[in-house]
């Protein structure tokens, strides 16, 4: 008899803890069909945590192991913490609605708890409703079904809190689960935006530059041209999920070593006389030939205008820069002052997974410099770490000399077709160099005209058209920057400070 008794008290326990994990997901589901990847979604705080408290070891592990797949697996652990979270405080009332033996009690428990939890979270009252209803209405499912089986016995449900009517419940909650992932992706705040003057084209000045790049490019397969789309422009942050910030709402602050505080909003920006400009991005913790590079037309101001309305003591040799997102990253005096407040990207409104409505663009530098979703200046006289220094990195410097292999062409006539990109941040490229014998023997490569203007701070194309006279050939390319340095081939990877050494890649006849 105990032994039967104890195999039905387990039983009971593992049907209560699985209809409250399907209440959990069904309020996480709830939650993303109504807010999308945004600040009301119940996984943007646990996201937050996540990314905030990691360790640097764990973080750089994971970056080392998985590479683009760390953020989203971060994600997913972040989901997961919700999802478990929410299941202890379910679990909790289907526990106290047996202990007093109130039916239904749960049902009100469930959602008024559910419904608080994400109030606290997001500070989201409406949209709490949408994690708090789905669960409470898991826990109602299974509470009716079992009341109406034939099998039940009302003061003995605990018992046979029905495998039937957990299984339905359960079942329930997957079909819904698929549907708020479908809707939730339709309400996550659009990255489409519209041109910079509302009308139907980007401005004259933005699409001057435009069309000289498009003239001036390669047609390369699988590879950009000389200015990247919006969509395909890589994108690498510290969240999983970005921030909202209404432009009406955001202002940037210039503080420390002034004279006068200022603080400039996003009309005020826009009033200024505006500057058009090239520039590459390139991320410090891509691997040598990865793609995590891309040029676009941003539309700003010079920071170094603002420093001098702020009267900013040249004293100060570092500024430390903030985002809304509480990144934050230290740059130089020097790398300060040719900066960039910009709003604009190919003749747009700068892209939410930019940085909308204004980021900060330090040509030359490495891509964690140019912060997004700015808020902050402050002028100071310490070089403190930033987000990434105190996770062991140090990308704040300069950008490393590359010249990635992106394209292999072949055409009928039994010629091979090699090309792609090189980038020397403010050195600008002056040639590239390929072999096709794994570096034996080399040869100038074809390059796309440079693009002018100031900052010199742009990648250029480079092709290269052979006939193979094997079965394969090992190709390899390097880059020589405006100065006549050769990209150094000692090789490298990502951590701490970017990756070194030339790209090469197997071509097959």
């Amino acid at each position: 008899m105990t032994t039967t008794l104890s195999r039905v008290t387990n039983e009971v326990v593992t049907l209560r803890v699985l209809e409250a994990t399907f209440a959990a997901v069904a309020a996480t589901a709830g939650s993303f069909a109504y807010a999308g990847l945004s600040p009301a979604f119940v996984g943007e705080p646990a996201a937050r945590v996540v990314t905030r408290a990691m360790p640097a070891v764990i973080v750089n592990a994971a970056l080392d192991a998985l590479g683009p797949l760390a953020q989203p697996t971060s994600f997913a652990l972040a989901l997961a913490l919700v999802v478990a979270v929410l299941t202890v405080l379910v679990f909790a009332t289907l526990q106290l609605e047996a202990a007093v033996d109130i039916q239904y009690l749960a049902v009100a428990l469930t959602g008024g708890v559910v419904w608080v939890l994400a109030v606290v979270a997001t500070g989201a009252p409406v949209a709490a409703v949408a994690a708090s209803a789905p669960a409470a209405g898991v826990v109602g499912i299974v509470e009716v079904l079992a009341a109406n089986d034939p099998l039940s016995v009302r003061r003995d449900r605990t018992v046979d809190r029905s495998r039937r009517a957990t299984l339905q419940a359960g079942l329930a909650t997957l079909s819904f689960a698929g549907l708020g992932y479908v809707v939730g992706r339709r309400r996550t705040p659009d990255s489409s935006v519209q041109y910079l003057d509302g009308g139907t084209g980007p401005p004259t000045a933005e699409q001057k530059l435009l069309t000289r790049a498009r003239n001036g490019a390669f047609d390369l397969p699988d590879a950009p041209g000389l200015i990247s789309e919006i969509g395909g422009f890589y994108t690498v942050d510290i969240n999983s999920i970005d921030p909202v910030v209404d432009r009406d709402d955001w202002s940037l602050s210039i503080t420390g070593a002034v004279s006068s505080e200022t603080e400039l909003e996003y009309k005020d920006l826009r009033d200024r006389d505006a500057t058009r400009f090239y520039s590459t991005l390139r991320c410090v913790g891509e691997y040598l030939n990865d793609r995590e590079m891309d040029t676009a037309v941003w539309t700003g101001v010079p920071v170094a205008d603002l420093l001098d309305e702020a009267d900013a003591d040249d004293a100060a040799e570092y500024a430390v820069v903030r985002a809304v997102d509480d990144y934050w990253n230290t740059v130089t005096r020097e790398a300060l002052e040719r900066s960039y407040i910009v709003y604009g990207m190919n003749g747009r409104v700068l892209p939410r997974e930019h940085g909308h409505p204004v980021r900060m663009l330090v040509p030359g530098n490495w891509g964690e410099v140019n912060v997004k979703w700015i808020s902050e200046i402050e002028l100071t006289d310490e070089d403190r770490s930033g987000y990434w220094e105190e996770r062991g990195w140090d990308g704040t410097g300069e950008v490393e000399t590359v010249a990635k292999i992106w394209s292999v062409d072949r055409t009928e006539d039994g010629t091979i077709t090699v090309g792609g990109h090189a980038y020397a941040g403010l050195q600008g490229v002056r040639a590239v160099e390929v072999s096709t014998d794994g570096g034996t023997t080399w040869t100038d490569a074809e390059l796309s005209a440079p693009l002018e203007g100031e900052p010199h701070d742009v990648w250029r194309q480079w092709r290269h058209t052979f006939e193979p006279t094997g079965d394969s050939h090992d190709v390899v390319a390097r880059a020589i920057d405006g100065t006549g340095t050769v990209q150094t081939e000692s090789p490298s990877g990502p951590k701490p400070d970017g990756p070194t050494g030339w790209a090469s890649v197997t071509v097959e006849r």
